[in-house]
């Protein structure tokens, strides 16, 4: 099965109008070159095998997606334990990338033993390994779901699998709970920085989920889906104009305020390729760069 890449003018459909938006703030949701095209699936990838249209940002306004509120206010990061403090990244350096990134509060939970509940587990695919089941783990995660949460996310060293015909996922929320959770597992032993952005990027894309993002389909995107390590790499962090929408319209932030954070937050953490492609997203702003029908 293959997808049909986006073009410019679907990816433009599925933004919504411009003109609905604050005069000063439309150059930062146009369609450019900042933003690249998806390239063709290969076999086992995950647009090869999730034909589909996507979800543009007036499908999502009509599935009634999650917002937060004045008494639902917070993400919450919760460790599963048992987690080796040497194999996993800076749960500072996770809570202010989450607070640039989706410009609202974010706790850390105490962590939550994994030990003291009865969670389904297999053993992978090959005997290789230990997995946890999703649907147990969420429902963990929910229990402990504090009253101002508007959602929160789990970490665990554990792989994990969401279904018992799936070999394995990075990642699962449930987005009508408000929860998720994803595993470190298979990041490997590579470099920590390699490893707190690999984090970075399936945190922000579970949480997507749980404002109610589908997959992103458009362009590439921090909301691609992804069914291995390549795939999920070559996926960028930052969101494409169709789902920042989506994220605008739920949270009501200041766009402009956030990439700024976004920027100071990827200086401090040494992403300077992150950091190089807020800039110029900055600047067009300054510039007033966009083009008509964009």
């Amino acid at each position: 099965m293959t997808t049909r890449r986006s073009s410019v003018h679907s990816t433009r459909d599925a933004r919504g109008r411009l003109d609905e938006l604050p005069p000063p703030l439309r150059p930062l949701f146009q369609i450019d070159d900042d933003f690249e095209s998806l390239p063709d699936p290969q076999p086992g990838e995950w647009l090869a095998e999730h034909e589909g249209s996507g979800q543009s940002f007036e499908r999502f306004i009509d599935s009634s997606p999650n917002a937060p509120s004045e008494t639902r206010d917070t993400i919450y990061i919760v460790p599963l334990h048992p987690l080796d403090s040497q194999d996993v990244p800076s749960f500072q350096a996770l809570q202010a990338f989450a607070e640039a990134y989706f410009a609202m509060s974010v706790g850390l939970h105490s962590p939550v033993s994994l030990d003291e509940h009865a969670i389904t587990e297999r053993e992978a695919p090959g005997g290789d390994q230990r997995q946890l089941w999703t649907r147990d783990l969420l429902e963990l995660v929910r229990d402990h779901l504090p009253d101002d949460a508007f959602c929160m996310i789990g970490m665990t060293m554990i792989d994990l699998y969401p279904d018992p015909n799936w070999n394995f996922v990075f990642g699962q929320a449930s987005y009508r709970d408000r929860v998720g959770v994803y595993s470190f597992a298979r990041y490997g032993d590579d470099h920590p920085k390699l490893l707190l952005e690999r984090s970075m990027k399936v945190m922000a894309h579970e949480i997507g989920h749980m404002f109610g993002m589908r997959h992103c389909t458009f362009v590439q995107c921090g909301m691609n889906g992804s069914n291995h390590l390549q795939e999920s790499d070559r996926r960028p962090i930052h969101l494409c104009p169709v789902d920042l929408r989506k994220l605008y319209w739920s949270i009501g932030f200041d766009p402009v305020r956030r990439y700024r954070r976004l920027r100071h937050t990827y200086e401090c953490l040494d992403f300077q390729d992150q950091a190089r492609w807020v800039r110029k997203r900055l600047q067009r702003l300054s510039e007033g760069q966009l083009d008509e029908g964009s």
